[in-house]
């Protein structure tokens, strides 16, 4: 009798553990699903009076993980008292070939947003696109320059909604980020 109980709670155990264990994973039905890996955030300004493009962009060596990021390739240089048409590109570089996670955000929009805040000399980032629902997403956005010279920073926060409903009006993340940049830029006459 003692044989056959062992082997019960033997086979109760497994089944338990097994539950458990498919628990964790991700659903593919759960708002959110798991956070993106992002090595590389590209931003592309475009002056809206034309000329060449603006490109800079940070690596990532580990996604989000507790590596720092790299250095900014590029130099984030604005006209003084000019706007600019933006978008910022999400990728996975630590796989090959390099995955464009930007097409995720996008497809997920109900679940991302896009943050940017600055510190410094003056410049307002107004995003310019919205998810399925109206909410602000932020893949799109404008740059407006100060007039005075000066540089500052740009912070670059990807927020995954991933527990949490999406909320219309936010200033800030407050839930999980897929990745979290700061990009220097100067402002020139």
């Amino acid at each position: 009798m003692q044989h056959t109980s062992r082997k019960l709670f033997s086979v109760l155990s497994a089944l338990a553990v097994l539950t458990a264990a498919s628990a964790c994973g991700d659903s593919t039905t759960a708002p959110g699903g798991e956070s993106e890996v992002i090595s590389r955030v590209t931003l592309t300004l475009t002056r809206t009076t034309g000329g060449s493009p603006i490109v800079v962009y940070i690596d990532d060596p580990d996604g989000n993980g507790p590596q720092s990021p790299a250095a900014q390739v590029g130099l984030l240089a604005l006209a003084g008292g000019a706007t600019y048409t933006g978008t910022v590109k999400f990728e996975n570089r630590l796989v090959n070939p390099a995955e464009d996670i930007t097409e995720e955000v996008k497809e997920e929009s109900n679940e991302h947003r896009v943050f940017y805040s600055t510190a410094g000399a003056g410049v307002v980032v107004t995003t310019t696109d919205v998810d399925t629902q109206g909410r602000p997403l932020g893949v799109n956005f404008a740059i407006a320059s100060g007039t005075a010279p000066g540089a500052g920073a740009l912070r670059v926060v990807l927020c995954h909604y991933a527990d949490s409903p999406k909320p219309a009006v936010a200033t800030s993340c407050t839930v999980d980020t897929d990745i979290n940049v700061v990009f220097n830029y100067t402002i020139t006459n």
